[in-house]
């Protein structure tokens, strides 16, 4: 599987990249000739531990057999299913502080139907998501943009150099050649939202229900024996709050976040 790492694993990996040839796929640190694995969509994110709580949400949801088709999902995370649930549990606790925490037993049937905004159709990864992105309709009809972009730095860091060489946290300094991230887009209001400027003059930005979200992935490229497998980002950075942190179904707002 190819895993775009952000920076703070970049920094520790590279000697080991240096070492690799460019057809090579990093898996756990280790390099690796190819980016396929022998199972199903559904049984690969059961195995792994960032997204085993998504194999039982799509399976809770009737979609096992939809993931195992000719599909791509650009799935959440364990960290987004328990954003999902403090989020909730807030909202809870104001109104009634006894309120019991939850579980992911709490999701009703109607909300799992969400699931659907993961999933898109046909098998999509860097080496077939054109020069120019690719918008597709996801299984619940969200828009959904995919593109493989360069870049020189993440977002999260706590100064990324101001495009000055050689200065800052950019990938520039550390590696040779620049890396792809894979990026999604989801088109949540009325029109898309194609640049940060765009989403950050909206009201309350990030909170805002017609404010796209973007994210960069924490793994991508995995090829299954059916289709493909994108896991979203997720972190928690100190410097700044960021667009792109998922929570699950874009439940909640950051003041959610706490009670």
């Amino acid at each position: 599987m190819k895993i775009y790492f952000n920076l703070i694993t970049v920094l520790i990996a590279s000697l080991l990249l240096l070492s690799c040839s460019d057809n090579d796929y990093i898996i756990g640190g280790e390099a690796d000739k190819t980016n396929k694995v022998d199972k199903s969509t559904f049984d690969l994110l059961n195995q792994m531990e960032e997204t085993k709580l998504i194999a039982q949400l799509f399976e809770k949801a009737g979609m096992k057999e939809i993931i195992n088709g000719d599909v791509t999902l650009v799935t959440p995370n364990v960290w987004s299913v328990n954003r999902y649930l403090r989020r909730r549990h807030n909202q809870e606790l104001r109104v009634n502080p006894n309120a019991p925490e939850l579980t992911i037993n709490d999701i009703s049937q109607e909300e799992l139907k969400k699931m659907g905004m993961y999933v898109l159709p046909g098998k999509w990864w860097r080496e077939t998501i054109p020069e120019n992105g690719k918008i597709l309709k996801a299984h619940d009809g969200t828009e959904v943009f995919l593109s493989v972009d360069k870049v020189n730095t993440d977002p999260g860091v706590a100064w990324d150099g101001a495009g000055n060489p050689g200065s800052g946290y950019q990938y520039s300094n550390f590696l040779q050649k620049l890396p792809y991230i894979i990026h999604v887009h989801f088109k949540r209001g009325n029109k898309w939202e194609w640049s940060a400027l765009e989403r950050t003059v909206l009201a309350d930005y990030y909170d805002n229900p017609e404010c796209d979200h973007v994210y960069r992935m924490y793994v991508s490229d995995i090829l299954t024996n059916n289709g493909v497998v994108h896991v979203l980002y997720q972190g928690d950075y100190n410097y700044t709050d960021h667009y792109y942190y998922h929570s699950l179904f874009f439940f909640g707002t950051r003041k959610d976040d706490k009670l």
